[in-house]
């Protein structure tokens, strides 16, 4: 079984809170497991104890949250989701299991790829993310990368089929 990978690069810092508090709706309830490092106190923190994952990751910073779902257009179980920010900008990195995306009748893969391309494509252009791939582990590997959304239009249908193929 293979990972799959959605990145969104060069995501801007002063957006994350938002992004992640508001429009994911991520709480701590759903995190199995975390590790952040609050480069004030030198101490290693969950995900609970976070107040601002823009300050937490600031001037730079990496941290991790393991959920039991995230809705990305529709539900998915179990994602890693890693952060990595230098000043001002940096990934975020939506690891799960492609039986979440790929399990299931052909017209149910579909749809489920059909909604998380669209939330994808909204997210895109209410953040104005400069690129986002998805692909298999590693996405960021173009050899292992399905599609990739810039700043041209996109057609939806096609952009599912090369997901899906």
């Amino acid at each position: 079984m293979e990972k799959l990978e959605i990145i969104l690069e060069d995501f801007r810092k002063d957006m994350l809170n938002k992004l992640v508090f508001e429009e994911l709706k991520i709480s701590s309830l759903e995190a199995k497991s975390s590790h952040f490092f609050d480069k004030n106190s030198g101490d290693d923190i969950e995900f609970y104890q976070v107040k601002s994952l823009k300050e937490i990751l600031s001037p730079s910073g990496t941290g991790n949250v393991f959920l039991n779902q995230v809705e990305i257009g529709c539900s998915i179980n179990n994602v890693l989701i890693i952060f990595s920010f230098d000043k001002d900008v940096g990934d975020i990195t939506f690891n799960f299991s492609e039986r979440d995306l790929l399990g299931g009748e052909g017209t149910e893969i579909k749809l489920k790829a059909k909604k998380i391309v669209a939330t994808l494509l909204v997210l895109k252009d209410k953040y104005d993310i400069p690129k986002i791939r998805i692909g298999f582990e590693p996405a960021s590997d173009d050899d292992s990368c399905l599609l990739v959304i810039c700043q041209e239009s996109i057609d939806l249908e096609s952009a599912v089929e090369r997901i899906l193929r």
